[in-house]
């Protein structure tokens, strides 16, 4: 008997962003992508300029909504901005919980 584990069944439900009126969809977190976010929160942010720091953030989402072009994120607020790494920064935290709570069944 052949097993398979099939990984593209476990995926997560997609989550999406709405700004402007249309919703972006927001990249299921992988390796990488989790490692560059890593990276850049162990950065001192204190030593960046305000701007570094938008830029910062600005890749970051950009990396998190890929169909989101630099016209539309240079019409967002840095709150939006923030708000948009720290919603899918939750959701991955939600799928680990979820993930954990599964392991100990």
């Amino acid at each position: 008997m052949t097993k398979l584990l099939d990984l593209d069944a476990i995926l997560p439900p997609v989550k999406s962003v709405k700004f402007g009126g249309k919703e972006f969809p927001i990249v299921n977190m992988t390796v990488g992508l989790f490692v560059r976010i890593k990276q850049m929160e162990g950065q001192d942010l204190a030593t960046k300029s305000p701007a570094e720091q938008v830029v910062m953030y600005a890749e970051m989402v950009k990396q998190l909504l890929p169909s989101i072009d630099d016209e539309i994120l240079g019409r967002m607020t840095v709150e939006q901005l923030q708000q948009i790494f720290n919603f899918a920064m939750a959701q991955v935290e939600e799928e680990n919980e979820a993930a954990a709570g599964e392991e100990a069944k």
